[in-house]
């Protein structure tokens, strides 16, 4: 038994986050600018959306899916 976990966590839920104005980016390639960045977050506790909203940079990788063969 892990002793490290003390409880349930409490979660938010279906939360609109604003980033602000941000470079857009492709590896190291500068592609554009964006005025404002907002995302969706489905599921997040109040501490992660704190880190996401402050964070320097934030990247966005691509889940393959079932039947998504990355081509």
């Amino acid at each position: 038994m892990n002793k490290d976990i003390i409880g349930p966590v409490d979660k938010v839920t279906n939360v609109l986050v604003d980033l602000g104005p941000r470079i857009i980016m492709t590896g190291s390639e500068v592609l554009g600018t964006a005025d404002n960045i907002s995302i969706h977050v489905a599921e997040a506790t109040e501490e992660e959306l704190e880190k996401l909203k402050s964070a320097k940079e934030i990247r966005l990788v691509k889940m393959l899916g079932e039947g998504d063969s990355g081509k």
